[in-house]
């Protein structure tokens, strides 16, 4: 009897992380997608740099820029401001 109630438990804590890749997927696909007003690479030597920029949709309008590195160390750096 123990050996049937670990198994439903370790079922039910499975479960629901198995599916999160598959549940951000459909909920992603009633997303509207935006392409960026610019996109760019930076020559810098031994690294590959990628520039996007955009205008968000809501008001007040920001126009912001991300910056990719192909780096494991390093996060995506994001910074926007109003645009006037």
């Amino acid at each position: 009897m123990k050996k049937v109630i670990l198994l439903v438990l370790g079922f039910c804590l499975l479960v629901p992380t198995s599916f999160a890749g598959l549940w951000t997927t459909i909920q992603g696909a009633r997303l509207k997608e935006v392409k960026p007003t610019k996109t760019y690479a930076v020559d810098v030597i031994g690294q590959n740099i990628r520039v996007y920029e955009f205008d968000t949709q809501e008001k007040p309008i920001h126009h912001c820029i991300i910056v990719f590195t192909e780096s494991e160390y390093k996060a995506p750096v994001m910074q926007c401001w109003e645009k006037k």
